[in-house]
């Protein structure tokens, strides 16, 4: 043989020597890509919270009633009723003020918050309407509260509801000062 042919043969078997003793060692790492997928079980933020059950509110509005939605941002859900020929009241729901529902065992559903529901009528002066604190979502309204949604007949979004207001309620929830004992 000539002397390349013993140089290329020389060559290719420590090329091949090598490459088999890369094998034996154990790979090298990637850093791998973060998954940016949430969680299904994520709680959603607060404005989520208060832009899905707004929307509810909105597709479950009694319309029979001359209810009219208006307007939902940030939390205010308006609508008006009109209870004659050019007679309203217009009505502001703050979800921003909900602190409190009704107990998780009973089927009345309600929500509660310091100045939830504003009032303000044609015949008011501008600004000088009225508030009330609760609002009753479905159910069979024991206390009379207001309530201007078809909830009741569909249990399922009534659960769904339900779980959402108790969420709102958290955000909404004082928050204890960290020198606070109690």
């Amino acid at each position: 043989m000539t002397t390349k042919v013993k140089l290329a043969i020389a060559l290719m078997a420590t090329v091949v020597s090598m490459n088999v003793q890369a094998q034996k060692k154990a790979p090298v790492k990637t850093p791998q890509a973060k998954t940016t997928a949430v969680s299904k079980t994520a709680q959603p933020t607060k404005a989520e919270t208060m832009d899905w059950i707004a929307s509810k509110m909105k597709e479950n509005i009694v319309l029979r009633n001359g209810n009219e939605f208006v307007s939902y941002k940030d939390g205010l859900f308006i609508y008006k009723n009109n209870y004659g020929i050019n007679k309203f009241c217009q009505y502001t729901y703050d979800l921003n003020k909900v602190t409190k529902m009704g107990d998780e065992y009973t089927d009345d559903l309600y929500i509660s918050g310091r100045g939830l529901i504003y009032v303000e009528c044609d015949y008011d002066r501008a600004g000088q309407g009225n508030s009330y604190n609760n609002l009753s979502i479905s159910g069979p309204n024991y206390n009379n509260y207001r309530d201007a949604f078809s909830f009741t007949t569909d249990k399922a979004l009534t659960e769904r509801l339900r779980k959402a207001f108790a969420t709102l309620v958290e955000y909404n929830a004082t928050k204890k000062a960290p020198d606070e004992k109690f």
